[in-house]
């Protein structure tokens, strides 16, 4: 579990959460790797869960990197995702979360979702 919180506490927003609800959220993360090349959505729907990359990488659309935090938007907004897969050559690491826990996360930490408010607009200023 350690390692989990560690990775977390690696990834903005995550790095905002105090201590103990990070403990908690490491706790019910589910580990998951995909292999190289491996499909993790075929694109065209929302994303389901939040993946919190941890190591390796995963890839949208036309080989585009797709960052450390996936289904943040797709979740909130019910919005579609293009195709993901994991990078080519090395594959992704991923903690995984249902909807309930990333909800709860929204309603209960607000300097996680003001962390999510900034990213989105820093990936609009600069795509």
């Amino acid at each position: 579990m350690l390692e989990r919180l560690c990775a977390l506490r690696a990834v903005p927003p995550f790095d905002r959460i105090e201590p103990s609800d990070l403990a908690l959220l490491a706790e019910i993360a589910e580990p998951h790797a995909y292999g190289p090349g491996e499909v993790i959505h075929p694109g065209g729907a929302r994303l389901s869960r939040v993946l919190v990359v941890v190591s390796g990488g995963i890839i949208q659309g036309d080989n585009e990197p797709a960052g450390r935090l996936l289904g943040t938007d797709s979740l909130s907004r019910n919005a579609p995702v293009p195709p993901l897969k994991g990078d080519p050559s090395v594959g992704a690491c991923v903690l995984r979360f249902d909807r309930g826990p990333y909800f709860t996360l929204l309603r209960e930490c607000p300097a996680f979702t003001i962390g999510l408010l900034e990213l989105g607009a820093a990936r609009r200023q600069n795509p």
